[in-house]
């Protein structure tokens, strides 16, 4: 969270203050090992702790056609998650000032919070809703409303209270769609 989500929302209200699409966030995963010939011990458990990319695609694509991956990521069709909070499913419903963030969330760990966050093109903003009263291994569709007035981009994320966590790249906001 310090070292990125901040960064990522100033960044999205850059691109709004210049009518630009906001900018999407990919999950990367770094290894770096100084074990010389024999390589990574059999303990190193860098992947099963990194984040990952959940695409929204129909079917695994053919090695042949990658372009419904590269599709996806070019329209910001996916969340990134450390595993324990996924999101299947999003979208922000309504027209004109009133909308709803529709979120689909699953989770094993208690959940903690969900999060409606946002930004004008100068500051950003969020609505925190307590999740503290549900139980490990749930689910839940979230509905949440909120004046889009003023704002240019939005995203929804999920935290457990282990600190894991599942967000949705910004969608953008244009006035009257």
């Amino acid at each position: 969270e310090f070292r990125f989500l901040k960064l990522w929302d100033e960044a999205n209200n850059w691109m709004a203050a210049r009518d630009l699409p906001p900018k999407f966030a990919l999950a990367i995963s770094e290894s770096r090992s100084d074990y010389g010939e024999q390589g990574k011990p059999p303990y190193f458990d860098a992947y099963g702790m990194s984040p990952v990319n959940y695409l929204k695609i129909d079917s695994v694509p053919s090695v042949d056609d990658m372009s419904a991956i590269t599709e996806a990521l070019s329209n910001g069709e996916y969340f990134v998650t450390s595993g324990e909070v996924l999101i299947p499913s999003y979208e922000v419903q309504g027209n004109g000032e009133q909308r709803t963030i529709v979120a689909e969330v699953e989770w094993t760990f208690p959940l903690d919070f969900v999060e409606v966050v946002w930004g004008d093109g100068e500051k950003t903003e969020r609505q925190i809703i307590s999740t503290t009263d549900l139980p490990a291994f749930g689910n839940k569709t979230f509905e949440i409303p909120f004046d889009s007035r003023g704002k240019k981009w939005v995203r929804f994320a999920a935290w457990d209270v282990a600190a894991n966590g599942a967000m949705v790249q910004p969608i953008r906001l244009l006035p009257g769609n």
